[in-house]
């Protein structure tokens, strides 16, 4: 407690130095920014006739993004970034660094700092961000006072070969204090952390790359020029556009409610469209309608009044192109066609509406309950659940690069299924007897535990002997959104379609107003920028709500076994001295009947045999369920089906000594000749317990960790990438079984791995980063390196 209240006290002192510390730009500088930034709205309506060719003639977007993309945005690329460089574009470069993070822990709330959030980079100065080029300067001054060029020129003096990671060890374990050095004071933090040049602690940039970037600064650091915004800008099918627009802005007295509804569910998602495969969009609040140039209107929280000046007359629903490079973590994606548009007129279109809600609720309430009343609960219930991967990836894939303080609340890997929208208590009993839509979203214990007690009523009045398996949500036997398989790997949170990665601990049942609420409070009503208050507010009730999931699963258990299993989930601390929460309606009869030998098993297969093949997945045969005691490697692998069989025999196995070694994620590239296959090995961490948000270490099990084996890429934080020939295959797995220490774990690493400070580190991810945009597009992004290596047991 002493060292969280010592942080809050040095990170407040932070925001009071950073606030009186303004920077002013050179008048020229500032024109021309504000230009730029004025101007991007209307290049869309630019007649380009060919916008590569314009892109690849620009100084900035063809030779300096570029090595910002490869380089630097590994670590650079999310909102949260060090020190809140952001150079996944010309804006975020120009508007600079700060040292005050707003993810950080502080007792009072901070301001959002998206790349939208201020007009101009005179805004961001006022707000403590100070340049990192030293464009305002004098050509002959600019290069001495770049923090951007001393730092690159640190890196390309001490990360040269196989260089040391101990001295900027300490350096990265107070990463999240952004200590940032501005001005003169570069120099003496360079002289005390020579070894914390750029790339941080990976290897240099090369000669030519240097002479790129040295050139530019001294030139003024010049962002993209008109032309090629306006390239950049360009709409390929601006008709696809113009009919979706019109869509989310009908003359029907529903529309902007509907709208309103997709916009809060899908702020934080990149809209692809099936006719555009190159080109990214965000939906956007703007002041004016589709024909006009997009005037956004910018809020800190999706449901905030949009009225927010006299000028806004009406609120108009925009598709803005995304123009910045993609860091994978905060990229996730809605794909749409013209059968999507027809599916969402259908749902909340085509039927009479019998809500008792306003069309026009306002916006003097958050809680989504009361202000989307009208819009039927089965339409709303049916849009979440069709579009369910969508949703958790808003939760686990959002603006802030690293989550796992909040995510540790939820277990490492879990299958999710969805109860139907007929069968809901939330659906057919929107209120669910409460007297207050307020119950809905409290954070409290107790009133989770009201909301527990009303939805057990509601359920067993129209489900007297409980949910049975034809409860279920079965996607039509077609849609994958219907089962789910969610991780939660330390830094790295994924969603995948199906039943992935070997049979999980736990299990989710999710009902229509658990999902909602559940998304209001991690994504909708969640402030990054919030006081450690609030965030812990939001991690308590999320731990809330997984336990109720949890619980609605072993609903479909017989009662005398559900608590058995309860236990099992949750066990040691944190259930003997902080809390359990009630489980109304334990005792409740199951409509499911059958083994009780085996009544998790006995579940699933009845839940396989309805939801069906095309929505689960075939089978997967990397991580089958173990019959055999004994791990036992062939004597040979001469095929990628030899290999598959022999990774199986490690897989979904606990007490394994290499287990609680393994990072998080590892990439592994297997070289079959001129074929390549990509496979990501996750180590799915065992936990007695997650209700203790400073005590992830203490209830760590290790003896109970597996490893799952996924094909392709698996995640955004990669800790560690391997190369290797199938020749070589089976004493790669031979030597991994044998791992017994750290020193084993060392060896193994240094062998087949690629250490971030070896001179061919790069060679290695480039051909990685160059699979994913290959292999994965549109959902492909650049991997985030801020962890790699770092959190393995040596560091």
């Amino acid at each position: 407690m002493v060292k969280i209240l010592l942080g809050l006290v040095l990170l407040l002192v932070l925001l009071i130095g950073a606030l009186v510390a303004v920077y002013n730009l050179a008048p020229d500088f500032q024109k021309k920014f504000d230009s730029f930034v004025a101007d991007s709205p209307n290049y869309g309506d630019a007649i380009i006739s060919d916008p590569a060719a314009v892109i690849a003639q620009d100084r900035y977007l063809s030779q300096i993004q570029p090595i910002f993309n490869a380089r630097c945005i590994a670590c650079h690329g999310c909102l949260n970034s060090p020190c809140l460089l952001k150079l996944t574009c010309y804006e975020g470069l120009a508007r600079g660094a700060r040292p005050v993070n707003p993810d950080g822990t502080h007792l009072f709330p901070e301001r959002p700092v998206r790349l939208n959030d201020e007009p101009s980079v005179e805004a961001w100065r006022k707000r403590g961000f100070f340049s990192v080029v030293a464009e305002d300067k004098p050509e002959g001054e600019r290069l001495q006072n770049s923090i951007l060029y001393k730092m690159i020129m640190a890196g390309y003096a001490h990360n040269q070969g196989d260089f040391a990671l101990a001295p900027v060890a300490d350096v990265h374990a107070n990463a999240n204090n952004h200590v940032c050095a501005s001005g003169g004071k570069i120099d003496t933090w360079l002289q005390n952390n020579p070894a914390a040049g750029m790339p941080f602690a990976l290897p240099a940039l090369n000669a030519t790359e240097i002479q790129v970037l040295t050139d530019w600064i001294k030139d003024g650091a010049p962002g993209p020029t008109p032309e090629a915004q306006a390239a950049l800008n360009f709409i390929p099918s601006q008709s696809t556009i113009d009919s979706w627009e019109k869509f989310l802005n009908q003359d029907d007295e529903r529309s902007p409610l509907v709208s309103r509804y997709l916009y809060e569910h899908t702020f934080l998602a990149t809209y692809h469209f099936d006719a555009m495969p190159d080109a990214y969009f965000r939906l956007v609040r703007s002041a004016t309608p589709p024909g006009q140039p997009i005037e956004e209107i910018v809020t800190s929280r999706p449901f905030d009044d949009p009225f927010v000046s006299k000028e806004v007359k009406k609120v108009y629903y925009r598709l803005q192109k995304i123009t910045e490079a993609r860091a994978q973590k905060s990229f996730f994606v809605w794909e749409l066609g013209d059968a999507d548009r027809a599916r969402l007129e259908e749902i909340f279109f085509a039927e009479k509406w019998n809500g008792d809600g306003p069309l026009n609720p306002g916006y003097a309430s958050h809680n989504p309950f009361e202000v989307f009343r009208a819009i039927p609960a089965m339409q709303r219930a049916t849009f979440l659940y069709e579009n369910s991967k969508l949703i958790v990836s808003g939760m686990i894939q959002g603006p802030v690069c690293v989550g796992n303080l909040a995510t540790y609340a939820i277990k490492d890997y879990f299958w999710a299924f969805f109860v139907k929208p007929e069968s809901d208590p939330a659906v057919l009993n929107p209120e669910l007897g409460m007297k207050h839509w307020e119950d809905f979203m409290s954070f409290s214990e107790r009133g989770n535990e009201a909301y527990e007690q009303a939805y057990k009523q509601v359920l067993y009045q129209y489900k007297p002997d409980g949910y049975a398996i034809t409860d279920i949500w079965d996607g039509g036997r077609k849609n994958p959104n219907a089962w789910l398989t969610i991780l939660r790997n330390e830094t790295n949170a994924s969603v995948v379609y199906g039943r992935k990665g070997g049979i999980p601990p736990t299990f989710w049942l999710v009902d229509f107003s658990g999902l909602e609420r559940l998304y209001y409070s991690l994504v909708a009503d969640y402030t990054y920028w919030g006081s450690t208050e609030e965030k812990l507010s939001t991690w308590t009730f999320m731990g809330y709500l997984r336990q109720e999931f949890e619980d609605n699963f072993l609903r479909l258990l017989p009662p005398s076994e559900r608590q058995h299993y309860r236990n099992q989930w949750t066990q040691g601390i944190g259930q003997d001295i902080l809390f359990t929460m009630p489980f109304p309606g334990e005792d409740a009869p199951s409509a499911v009947k059958g083994d009780d030998t085996d009544p998790i098993s006995h579940v699933l297969a009845q839940i396989q045999a309805r939801l069906g093949e095309q929505v689960s997945g075939p089978p997967d045969p990397l991580n089958p369920a173990q019959t055999r005691d004994k791990v036992t490697l062939p004597e040979r692998i001469e095929s990628i089906a030899d290999w598959e069989n022999a990774v199986a025999g490690l897989t979904m196995r606990t007490h394994q000594s290499f287990t609680p070694f393994l990072p998080s994620l590892t990439y592994v590239r297997l070289k079959d000749g001129a074929q390549d296959h990509v496979y990501t090995i996750v180590a799915n961490r065992a936990y007695a317990f997650n209700d203790l948000v400073f005590d992830e270490n203490g209830a760590a099990q290790p003896e109970l960790d597996t490893m799952s084996v996924y094909k392709s890429v698996i995640g955004d934080f990669p800790n560690l990438l391997v190369e290797v020939e199938l020749s070589d295959a089976l004493t790669m797995l031979q030597h991994l079984k044998a791992v017994k220490t750290t020193a084993d774990w060392t060896a193994w690493k240094k062998k087949y791995g690629a250490l971030r400070n070896e001179p061919d580190f790069w060679q290695t991810f480039d051909w990685f980063t160059e699979w994913n945009f290959a292999n994965r597009a549109p959902l492909a992004g650049h991997f985030d390196l801020t962890y790699y290596m770092f959190q393995d047991s040596d560091f």
